[in-house]
Parts: structure tokens; sequence; C-alpha cells
């Protein structure tokens, strides 16, 4: 329910007003100064007359109160997304979610990677002999979430791209899978957290402040994210967007499901980012919180039919300049690598109209610069209430302009007989943004949270040999996944040498204690944000255990919602733990099944 606190407000302020100002006039207004206001619902119209004048001439912003919100999603991810998903089907209206983009989804839509990683390797013990086919059990549909699957589903493999078995045009995907799935779901798009209020106790989140924009139509000039990110996070109003202050209100429950990891900075929670992390499992924060991951602004490239003159690279060099190269591929290989359209018989040929995801490590993976403030620099915009998200513009500025500089040199590269075809697809009916590139950056990590009792998943519980079959089978496990320690090293950064190591990675399983905080009683956290390490989060970052995680925490949510629990950790007691893994198998799988045996079997 939204409620309109701007006239009201400003109403009861007036009459406090008046009634201090009469108890201290003189005595030769002592007749006015007996006067009583028994009235003040009939004066209360009145005076919002000239509230409204006072507030529209101060240029005050009207705040909208909703308070019909049970449990409360702050998005932008995919996990968030499937949190939503399974929630709703619990709580149903009373689940709100808070999109920062117009397209939900995080890396299936806004990140613009529609191709979801899929384990794809491998495993033999030379000793034994023993061979564990992970990429064939990952993809086993037995193992595979069945709403994520049926999404997949939809629109296929229409790339024969090689990096997943299911590559489709982002903007399609978001209209043709997601929206279908989501069309009776209470989303709030184009809103950004700003603020968090918290009980007596400092325990308890008790009040999310948010901006939502509306775009205007607008003739001004196309404007980067780097450009506009400050506009998202202002209350005015802009020659682009008008401007709504929500304040969230008698929720119980907050899901931590935003790709940067923005409530626990603003919730003054304990988190980890990047490499403070001295050992894998290290939560004293003492290490390099400048380095960490490299990040990515996607764009869709397209094969045309003929040569085809493309505009003047709108953006200079990134700072420091720039290096490109295809590594040890081909140009064709890089083209059918994340490609979503293709006509071409397999994924080793190129075909005219082909587009694809450009998503390359050696183009515009940006490793200059950390994507994130550090700690202090986050605390400080924090607390100074000029809150953007604790995010490094400049990083995001350089990583737009090694995108566009990467597009120029690829179109370079081509072979004779694709020479000046390619183009970058600049329609924001595809790309859903004017200039072309992704309306987010893609991320391989996030602020991460530390755990009740000081909880990291660590990576003694996700490696193994071939012949472990598994990884550690926790008593709380949500759900399951795998992929590789998959890092993408930025420059000048030194990573500790457990960092650099080789693991093994077997099918692992994702905690209920991965989900949660030590310091904020009624956060969920999920995705990037879960309590792990920074080599755990390399392997569990993909788009499916995402979304697996996602659906597993919404239940959970839920589930203490209707239960009337006051802590995210009271689930793991035995009264209630089984209660919930009951109602999460009903959405996302928890056991793994290989070579037709279940693990475990309950």
């Amino acid at each position: 329910m939204l409620i309109s606190q701007g006239y009201l407000l400003g109403a009861n302020m007036i009459i406090l007003i008046l009634k201090i100002v009469l108890k201290r006039i003189k005595t030769k207004y002592t007749h006015i100064s007996t006067l009583h206001f028994s009235n003040e619902k009939k004066m209360k119209p009145i005076l919002s007359y000239f509230t409204l004048l006072i507030l529209i001439s101060t240029g005050y912003t009207e705040i909208q109160v909703v308070n019909d919100c049970e449990l409360l999603i702050v998005g932008g991810s995919t996990s968030a997304f499937g949190a939503m998903m399974s929630a709703s089907k619990l709580l149903n209206t009373s689940v709100c979610l808070l999109e920062p983009t117009d397209w939900a989804g995080g890396q299936l839509s806004a990140e613009l990677l529609s191709a979801p990683d899929y384990a794809g390797f491998v495993l033999h013990d030379n000793a034994t002999n023993f061979t564990l086919n992970v990429a064939e059990i990952n993809r086993d549909r037995v193992n595979r979430n069945p709403l994520f699957a049926q999404m997949l589903d939809v629109l296929g493999d229409t790339g024969k791209c090689w990096v997943s078995p299911w590559c489709s045009i982002p903007s399609l995907f978001h209209s043709q899978a997601i929206l279908p799935v989501a069309k009776n779901a209470r989303i709030f798009y184009n809103t950004v957290i700003k603020r968090v209020g918290k009980d007596s106790t400092g325990r308890r989140i008790t009040q999310v402040d948010a901006i939502q924009r509306t775009p205007k139509q607008s003739e001004e000039r196309c404007r980067f994210l780097s450009e506009e990110l400050p506009d998202w996070y202002s209350k005015t109003d802009s020659d682009y967007f008008t401007k709504t202050e929500l304040s969230f209100t008698n929720f119980k429950f907050v899901v931590e499901g935003t790709s940067w990891g923005e409530v626990l900075a603003l919730s003054n929670a304990s988190y980890l980012v990047g490499l403070m992390e001295k050992f894998d499992g290290d939560t004293s924060g003492i290490g390099n919180s400048t380095c960490g991951q490299s990040f990515t602004i996607d764009f869709l490239e397209q094969i045309k039919e003929t040569p085809t003159e493309e505009p003047p690279n709108p953006l200079p060099p990134p700072t420091g300049g720039a290096h490109y190269t295809l590594g040890e591929m081909t140009w064709q290989r890089i083209i059918s690598y994340r490609r979503v359209n293709s006509s071409a018989p397999d994924s080793q040929s190129v075909a005219v109209n082909d587009i694809t995801i450009q998503n390359w490590a050696g183009g515009n993976d940006y490793a200059k610069e950390f994507f994130f403030l550090t700690p202090s620099e986050t605390a400080q915009q924090r607390d100074s209430d000029q809150w953007q998200g604790g995010v490094n513009l400049d990083a995001i500025r350089n990583a737009e302009r090694l995108a566009y500089g990467y597009h120029y040199w690829f179109r370079d590269q081509a072979p004779a007989q694709y020479a000046n075809r390619t183009v970058i697809i600049r329609s924001s009916a595809e790309t859903g943004t004017c200039h072309g590139l992704a309306k987010l950056p893609y991320l391989r990590e996030s602020r991460r949270s530390i755990g009740y009792q000081n909880y990291l998943m660590n990576l003694t519980t996700i490696t193994g040999i071939a012949r472990d079959l598994h990884g550690y089978i926790f008593n709380d496990r949500m759900c399951i996944g795998v992929y590789g320690v998959d890092i993408h090293f930025m420059n000048g950064c030194s990573y500790p040498p457990y960092v650099h190591e080789k693991y093994t990675v077997v099918p692992y399983y994702v905690p209920l204690r991965a989900m949660t905080n030590r310091d904020i009683d009624n956060l969920v956290v999920i995705g990037k944000t879960m309590a792990q390490t920074f080599l755990v989060n390399a392997a569990v970052r993909l788009h499916p255990v995402e979304f697996s995680g996602g659906q597993a925490a919404g239940v959970a949510s839920a589930y203490a919602v209707q239960n009337n629990l006051q802590n995210v950790a009271d689930l793991l007691q035995e009264a209630h733990l089984g209660r919930v893994q009951s109602l999460v198998k009903q959405f996302t799988p928890m056991s793994w099944t290989i070579n037709g045996t279940r693990y475990p079997d309950d």
C-alpha cells in the first residue's frame, strides 16, 4: 500500500509550529494565545493547501511509504529473480522486488549474458582409472532447476555457441522467457536502494529507502552508465528522469539480492570484498580490498551481409590505453563463443547475420581498476548520505571505453571475407540501451557476507577427486551446483599464493548458513553476496547456481515470514530445518543424481 506522506506531514508540522509560536506570543496577544486546536482535522485540508504551495516552492520531493511487503527482495541479480519467483508462490503479492533496471534477471538480461555457463569438464583418477563426467551430470535434467530449465527451453540454443548448451538473444530471453513467468510478480522497476534503517538493537533492518526513476521522453544525448549512475541515486528530477522516493517499512525479512552487495554495505553488516582473505576462510578482513576479479561490459556484435560503415568510436581509449588479443582463438571462434543467433550448421563455423555476445578476456574484460570502492570509501559514501552504489565510477567509465575500443579493434581483425561487416548493435529494442553496451556490467564477484557465527563456505566443501563423486553434504543444504574455480585476474595485483593453486571442484552443495549474516538477524544473503570465500565464489557465481540458490533462499525467507521467525539462524533449528528443506525440494534439487543414484537419497 502506498501512503503519500508529503501533505499530511506538512499539515501536521504547520500545526505543531503554530502551537509553539502561539505559546510564545507576548501578553498583548493573549486573546490569540487562548486559541485551541480542537478542530485540527478540519484545519488540515486548508493547511495542506498552503503546505503544497510551500513544498512546491522549496522543491520538496514527495515520499511514498510502502508498508505491505512482508518480504523485501533488493535485487538486480539472477539470484534475486529466482528468489522472487519461489517466494511469490508462497506469499503472493506480499513479496516485493526492487529492480535497478527495467529488465529483471541480472546476468541473463540486464548484463547481456543470456548464455548460461555450465560445467563442461570430466574428472579422471589415474590411480583407480575412475572417470566422473561432471559435464554430463551437470546437464542431466534431474539435476537442473525445473523453472530455470523451463525458461531455457523457451528459446533453446538459437546461437549454436560453444560456451553453453543454451545461447539466445538477451532481449528475446527477457521478453519470452522472463516476463511471462514474472507477469504476476510485484516488481518495482528502475529502483535503487538509497539507505537502510535499523531498530534500536542494530540487528534488524526496519526500513529501506529507495529511489524510483521514470524516464522522460527526452531528446537529450545518449548517456553511458558511468554518466547516468549518479542520476539514478539522486532524488532530484533531471532532464532524463522523474524521481519518486519510496520508503519500505513493516517488512519482516530482507533478501540481499543486489549485484553489488548494497544492503550489506548500507546496513553496516560484516562483509569481505576482493582479496581481503589472507587464506581461504579468513574472516579477519586484513587483506587487499583493492584487487579481485576483473569485470566486463558486454555488447552484441553482428556480421552483416555486405560491408557496412560504422560511425566513429564515440569514446576515447581507457586511461593508460588498451591491449587487445585473440589469444589462442581465431576470429571466427570468438564469434561463435557466445553466439546467440546463427544459421551456421555448427559451432565451428560462422554465417551472415550471426549475432554474438562479446564477453572476451582479451577484449572487453576490464582488469586495471577494481569495480568496488574500499570498505572505508564505501562507509564514507554511506555515512555522508551520498550513496551511489559504493562502486568505482572511473572503473566503469574506463570499462566502457575498453568495450567500445574492443569492438573497433575486433572489426579490424576480421578475415578478408568479413572485412568491415561487423557492427555493434545499438538498437535499444535489442540491448535495452541507446549506446549498445549492457545496462549493467557483468560482475564475477560482489561484497560477500560473513555469516552466522563467522561462517564462510570454504574450498574444502566443494573440492575432491573423481572417486569422491560429490562435495561435503551439509545437514542444512539448500541447493546443488558445480563449476570450476574461474578467476579473471586483474593487472598489477598481487594475489596470495593459495589463489594461484589448481583446485578440482566436484558436484557440491550450498548450505543455509551461507545465506546468513552475523550482524543482521532478518537479512538473507544470496548469489555473489553469500557468506563464501573468494575462491568458492569463483565456482558458485554462475547463472544456474545463482538461480537455484535464489529459489532456495526465497522459500526459506517465505517460511520465516509465515512462521513469524525473528532470525534467519532460527531456520537452522531442528524444528524448522526439515520443513524448510521439504519445501525447497519442490522448487530446486537438493541432491545429486550420479549414475542413477541420489546423493544423499532422502
